[in-house]
């Protein structure tokens, strides 16, 4: 509470004051204590006007929410963890996800107990403050037996924010075909839909599972395997009712090889999957190098469309970030990205307390265009290059479709655009606009007029889209969060 009066002081005494250069306003808000965790995926929305920034991460065996919000006029509202009580042995809570609808945010909270066998997914509400309340709704339940086998939950939000898909794995057993459960609800928590599903094929257990739902409620489980040799494989399963799925494989010819991807719903609800491929070789010296891209949709939900392309020239360590859907342009954002883990010293070996560290390189993002087919439109590069050690959030870039056009905000090195380094330090946000026919607009450059605070870095993909025009971000520096309201004119 404390904390919150200090900030709220300080949004009195620097809220509403604006920037404005070329096609862009930028409004300060208030600030928040800052945090620096390690390892962080980021959760952000806009919901009933407030900003809600939560860094996801994994630690002390469960995933954590840490909340920093602000208001419609970006005034701090809170920081804090999101917690739910943790249980004891073989009877434990966690939350597993959140749901955020139209009007309403939910904690899904698992609960495991051994004692009655079960393993029960409940949703409880939580506000701008990042309280979660005790009251719960049931929404799905599992056989449990013991925590190396409890089964999974995996759940996801319609892009319209009123349908909420919630699709349970059954634990393992060997030598059988892997058995769902899945189960709609609308936003207010009122099944509508519900099943019993299995996979074809016997499951395994190196695999990993992701859910995508469309506004009609078309379910999507996309299944990641991997075959002895350490190959990626894919394949989508289509889910509208009843006990039958329709599934979708991915099927690349040899020497090609899936590298990453990235998934994304459309408007006409079909699921859109594409990625880099690379060509595996007898004798692999260097980088691994991104070949070419594929794409997978279901057009009408029932036609197969599948295509591969070769990008311009091979490209190390390229990583697909997002698909977006502008039109009849398909977006896949891309970014060199490279993470190593250090080695610990001997001394370190064995000990359970070791802190790894990591090495992180990002280096140019790239745009590649499509049209609806997977067919090959263009593909755009935007230059940068930075290499930092555990803390590399803020060189994760954002990517949203702002006035009808492709938008990229990101970090680059400041001495491309200014000599003033003492004040802008190495890295220097940059707004970049791309239009669906490939022409990119010169990039706006967080300086002069438009120069952010002292010492603070922008954290592009600690974000959210408040309307067409309006991006609203976060910067921080040691000790300090601060909101930034974003408006872009449409030039």
């Amino acid at each position: 509470m404390k904390n919150q009066k200090i900030a709220s002081v300080i949004f009195f005494l620097s809220a509403g004051f604006a920037l404005q250069a070329q096609n862009l306003t930028i409004t300060k808000g208030g600030q928040a204590p800052a945090e620096m965790i390690k390892n962080t995926t980021p959760v952000t929305f806009t919901l009933n006007g407030d900003h809600y920034f939560i860094a996801k991460y994994y630690d002390k065996s469960i995933m954590n929410y840490h909340l920093q919000s602000f208001d419609s006029k970006g005034g701090f509202i809170a920081k804090t963890n999101m917690e739910v009580n943790p249980g004891t042995f073989n009877n434990t809570n966690s939350i597993d996800n959140l749901a955020v609808f139209t009007n309403k945010a939910y904690a899904l909270v698992e609960h495991l107990e051994k004692a009655t066998g079960k393993n029960t997914l409940f949703a409880r509400s939580f506000d701008n403050t990042g309280k979660i309340a005790d009251a719960e709704v049931e929404l799905m339940s599992i056989p449990f037996e013991k925590i190396m086998n409890s089964g999974y939950n995996y759940s996801d939000v319609s892009a319209d924010a009123k349908t909420l898909a919630v699709v349970a794995e059954m634990p393992f057993v060997k030598e059988q075909p892997a058995q769902f459960k899945i189960a709609l609800y609308t936003e207010d928590l009122k099944k509508v839909k519900d099943a019993e599903i299995t996979l074809p094929g016997e499951n395994t257990k190196n695999k990993s599972m992701s859910v995508a739902v469309g506004n009609d409620g078309t379910v999507y489980i996309i299944k990641k395997g991997m075959t002895k040799k350490g190959d990626i494989t894919l394949a989508v399963y289509q889910w509208t009712g009843g006990t039958d799925v329709k599934e979708y494989t991915i099927d690349l010819t040899a020497p090609s090889q899936i590298l990453n991807y990235a998934y994304e719903v459309n408007d006409n609800n079909e699921i859109i999957v594409s990625g880099m491929y690379y060509e595996r070789k007898t004798l692999t010296v260097g980088e691994t190098q991104a070949a070419g891209v594929f794409f997978l949709s279901n057009k009408g939900k029932s036609e197969k469309i599948f295509q591969t392309f070769k990008l311009d020239a091979p490209v190390d360590n390229l990583t697909a970030r997002k698909i977006l859907v502008n039109g009849n342009t398909i977006f896949l954002a891309a970014e060199q990205f490279k993470e190593e883990r250090i080695t610990p010293p001997a001394s370190a070996s064995g000990s359970m307390n070791w802190d790894y560290n990591y090495d992180y390189t990002h280096k140019n993002e790239f745009v590649i265009a499509m049209n609806a087919d997977g067919t090959k439109k263009f593909q755009l590069e935007l230059a940068k290059d930075f290499k930092v050690r555990d803390f590399d959030k803020q060189f994760y870039s954002a990517y949203y479709i702002v006035n009808g056009k492709l938008t990229v905000v990101y970090n680059d090195q400041t001495k491309k655009y200014t000599k003033e380094s003492g004040y802008y330090q190495y890295a220097i946000p940059v707004l970049v606009q791309i239009t669906n026919d490939g022409l990119m607009q010169s990039p706006v450059v967080f300086k002069d007029a438009l120069k952010l605070d002292q010492e603070f870095a922008l954290y592009p993909v600690f974000s959210t889209q408040d309307s067409n025009s309006q991006l609203s971000f976060l910067m921080e520096n040691s000790q300090h969060a601060r909101f930034i309201g974003v408006t872009v004119a449409d030039k």
